[in-house]
């Protein structure tokens, strides 16, 4: 089991937070797209190495020893000699949706011809809604895209407004309506929270537009003021209204409790899903699964290597590479699977990469415990709703002091 991503570096304009390369031009995208297609079959045997350090754990272990949740995963790992099978395929960005239909199409033959895709892969787009038509959506499902995540990020005009997006909230509802009606129920949208535009009362009609849709997946961010980002300098230069910590946390407790109400699952932050409607994409670089990266910036893991794209786009994509010792895969377990509900699994931690591991990580863990700053039932150690804000800072206490 693996996963491909691929990056379209391009936008039409820059959104005011984005931290994200990408260029808001379309000028680089035949050179960009003669680059990807060798990328594509030039690297064709990265994931047919044998040298995994550990098994990835995938959530069925988790969810069948934890029994907290029931996610609706089934079957189990083994790790094969040759290349192994594609289960996930993600195109990210930027803007993927700029892309035609006809060049979507053309990535998507290049790779079933190039690699081993499973029947039934999660093929997953990202969009914007002012890209999107009933015409592009109905050629997406042709294609054999069958998930959509599109970049909402609010169903108010004066929110959108201030983050500087392209759309209005009329034809954000609108490319919903569309996408429902070209066939697709694998719907993810993404909002952004904490904005200093919007109230709780807001906030919760924000939450409610979402919900009478009866879409399957939720990604709520915080908005969060990245280094050289349009919103950040304007910010600094008096020009757009500072954001408050206090307005992030409010809408973070209204979205967790809406959440619950309404059936979802917390299963990462950021991310919230009806039973068995988790994105397997992201979920696999949660559980340590092998993927690939094509594009500029795009990142890729052997199991006991990560690397990365240069953020640039030219004829070739030049990468860098680090080779992962084994306290720097244990740290990266730590922190990505604090992320999750499914936490911090120490029976597994002792079985798949020793026992010093696991005992270093729950006589670390017993202090944030006392402290209620981490929580643990039997073998797992978890952060409830309330804890999981502050995921880094309990995972740099569990880290590996050298």
């Amino acid at each position: 089991m693996a996963g491909i991503y691929i990056h379209i570096p391009f936008c039409k304009s820059k959104c005011g937070y984005c931290g994200f390369y990408s260029l808001p031009s379309l000028k680089l995208k035949e050179r960009f797209l003669e680059a990807l297609k060798a990328e594509i079959v030039g690297r064709k045997d990265y994931l047919a190495s044998e040298g995994m350090s550990y098994r990835p754990q995938q959530p069925i272990d988790t969810l069948a020893l934890k029994a907290r949740y029931d996610m609706g995963c089934k079957g189990s790992v083994s790790m094969p000699s040759e290349a192994p099978t594609i289960h996930t395929l993600y195109f990210g960005g930027g803007t993927p949706s700029l892309l035609s239909i006809d060049e979507i199409g053309d990535i998507l033959h290049l790779i079933k011809d190039t690699y081993a895709i499973a029947e039934n892969a999660e093929i997953t787009l990202e969009a914007n809604p002012d890209t999107l038509s009933p015409e592009y959506l109905e050629g997406l499902r042709r294609l054999g895209v069958n998930r959509l995540s599109i970049g909402i990020q609010s169903f108010f005009d004066d929110d959108l407004q201030y983050l500087g997006r392209r759309h209005d909230a009329h034809h954000a509802r609108q490319c919903l309506d569309w996408a429902k009606q070209a066939g697709f129920s694998n719907i993810s949208i993404d909002l952004i929270y904490g904005l200093p535009t919007s109230n709780a009362e807001q906030w919760n009609k924000n939450l409610d537009v979402f919900f009478a849709y009866d879409l399957p997946h939720l990604s709520a961010y915080a908005l969060t003021l990245e280094p050289n980002s349009i919103l950040t300098k304007q910010i600094e230069l008096g020009k757009a209204r500072p954001i408050n910590d206090e307005d992030a946390l409010r809408d973070y407790g209204i979205l967790c409790q809406r959440a619950k109400e309404n059936g979802f699952l917390h299963y990462e932050i950021s991310n919230f899903c009806r039973r068995g409607m988790h994105s397997k994409h992201n979920a696999s670089y949660w559980f340590g699964t092998p993927y690939i990266g094509f594009g500029p910036s795009a990142h890729s893991y052997d199991g006991t290597s990560r690397q990365w794209n240069v953020a640039s786009v030219s004829s070739t994509f030049a990468a860098e590479k680090e080779e992962l010792t084994p306290e720097q895969l244990y740290d990266e377990y730590v922190m990505l699977r604090l992320r999750t509900h499914w936490g911090i699994d120490l029976k597994w931690l002792k079985r798949e990469m020793g026992e010093r591991f696991s005992t270093y990580c729950e006589q670390h863990a017993q202090p944030l415990i006392a402290q209620g700053r981490l929580s643990q039932t039997r073998e797992f150690l978890y952060l409830t709703d309330e804890q999981m804000l502050f995921a880094d800072g309990v995972a740099e206490e569990l880290f590996w002091e050298s």
